[in-house]
């Protein structure tokens, strides 16, 4: 971000310069304008190309927005003339129109520095609404995957802290209400609370969750990697090696570093460094971890990230329930996640497992209402999101009408000689309606455009990580077309009533007016 804002400072400076040098405006700012949106769109590989191993996070969005729609006005506004002119020519051939066509035109070119501030304010936040809600939605729509959030499991099930069982296989075959038959793999997950930090860095420890999974559960996930170290082919690999040799760990994505970082989840102070999980591959890390009542201490060796996509229960550092045994009881198995057999009914089966183990408290669900209600928990935050960002359309609204209100003041005298040459109410009107359609459909279209290929460069970017290499760009078109055309409504709305009160201006009147 700061090398791209330099590079902006130039252009915007470039600009004083040549308007000292006597360069025509319009080609000074049209030059520039054109210069911020192509500069702030590239793709983020072209710029990478240019500086290295560069880091992004989100403030690339925020100056990166103010920069294009600058740029996008700057073009806009010195070209509005010729923009308008062809509308014009189009529009002026049906009769009674070409007056009207004109004057709309006329006043927003002279009040230029009112037209782009008014026009500027639209633009960012349609531009953020796009970009936010493209973003959102691809990133959601790729979630939606029961098989990548399952990882092969179709129930999870918790049992009071209390109350651990510490062999489910046989617990199951003991319980009347469940047949043994329908279940397939039965795999176990202990959580420990740890002091952790990378080893050979000068991080202290930070409070983290420290997970041990069984032999079951190892040898039976199908949860993916985001990043795997090196001498490991694959996630299978890794998934095998923890089941087979003690003191391997992998990590949850948010304590591995990337060189992007767009989210707004607050990171654990437990961190890793010393690679990118964008580069997919990574040299072992050394973890150790204290327990903080016992004071156990575990060396482990992180082999590999998980992908972005998997469920919350697996943050922390996962090893296997073997390495965990030198903790004793404070190791013992507190969830449980069960795959079950071909024709099973898996509703049934999870109220089956509740009734059955109803003494120790547990709590299953199934993976696809786990599913639904991450899905729906990031649906719901979306149109929140999309919710404000119209609220923030709603304010553009007001500020047309205000600047529709002054207009009649400030016109009051070129009304009347418009009425006095024999312009009707209805052209008066249709001029104000005009004027305000020039800055919503002007702002509506250009924050649509640009906002369309910001978000395709972050799904691209997101692309190089192996967790989102299939990542679709979807937009919303339904949700954004729907607010788009309420807006646009709502600013002739609040055009409507100054237009009203200046197609009602008498000439003799306004002539008079001082």
């Amino acid at each position: 971000m700061p090398f791209m804002l330099g590079v902006s400072v130039l252009l915007l400076g470039a600009v004083l310069i040549a308007g000292t040098l006597g360069v025509p405006a319009r080609a000074t700012f049209t030059a520039a304008g054109v210069a911020l949106v192509v500069w702030w769109l590239l793709p983020f590989d072209a710029v990478e190309a240019l500086i290295g191993d560069a880091a992004m996070d989100f403030s690339i969005f925020i100056v990166g927005g103010l920069m294009v729609v600058l740029g996008a006005t700057w073009t806009v506004m010195y070209n509005a003339d010729a923009i308008l002119g062809g509308v014009v020519r189009v529009l002026g051939r049906v009769r009674g129109l070409t007056p009207v066509l004109r004057m709309a035109v006329a006043y927003p070119l002279r009040s230029r520095f009112r037209t782009a501030v008014t026009l500027a304010m639209f633009t960012l936040v349609v531009f953020t609404l796009v970009v936010g809600s493209s973003i959102s939605n691809s990133f959601l729509a790729a979630s939606d995957d029961l098989d990548r959030f399952g990882g092969g499991f179709d129930i999870r099930a918790t049992t009071a802290p209390a109350s651990p069982i510490g062999d489910m296989p046989a617990a199951v075959v003991a319980a009347e209400e469940l047949d043994a038959g329908s279940f397939e793999v039965m795999g176990s997950q202990s959580f420990v609370p740890v002091e952790a930090r990378q080893v050979d860095t000068d991080r202290p420890p930070a409070a983290y969750a420290l997970r041990g999974l069984d032999d079951a559960f190892l040898g039976a996930t199908t949860y993916r990697l985001g990043a795997v170290a090196h001498g490991y082919g694959s996630a299978e690999d890794v998934w095998e090696a923890l089941r087979t040799e003690r003191g391997l760990a992998i990590v949850d994505p948010m304590v591995a570093p990337r060189r992007s970082q767009f989210g707004f989840a607050v990171l654990p102070d437990f961190q890793l460094s010393g690679f990118y999980v964008e580069d997919g591959v990574f040299d072992p890390v050394e973890v150790e971890a204290v327990h903080p009542q016992t004071g156990e201490a575990l060396t482990l060796t992180v082999i590999g990230v998980l992908e972005d996509m998997v469920p919350w229960e697996l943050a922390g550092i996962s090893t296997s329930a073997s390495t965990l045994e030198p903790l004793g009881a404070a190791a013992l198995p507190g969830t449980h996640y069960f795959r079950l057999a071909a024709g099973a009914d898996v509703d049934a089966t999870a109220g089956a497992l509740e009734s059955a183990f109803f003494t120790t408290g547990m709590e299953a669900e199934t993976m696809a209402d786990r599913l639904d209600e991450a899905v729906g928990a990031s649906l719901t935050f979306q149109r929140l999101v999309l919710g404000f960002m119209g609220l923030g359309l709603v304010v553009g609204v007001a500020a047309l009408g205000v600047v529709s209100a002054r207009a009649v003041v400030e016109r009051r005298q070129q009304i009347g000689v418009l009425r006095a040459i024999g312009f009707q109410k209805g052209m008066v009107r249709l001029t104000f309606l005009l004027e305000a359609s020039f800055v919503a459909l002007t702002a509506i279209v250009t924050g649509t455009a640009l906002g369309l290929i910001m978000g395709f460069n972050v799904i691209l970017d997101s692309r190089n990580t192996p967790t989102w290499s299939d990542l679709p760009y979807t937009i919303p078109w339904t949700s954004l077309v729907a607010v788009f055309v309420v807006v646009y409504a709502a600013a002739l709305l609040a055009t409507f009533a100054p237009a009203m009160r200046a197609s009602r201006v008498y000439p003799a009147q306004a002539l008079r007016y001082e």
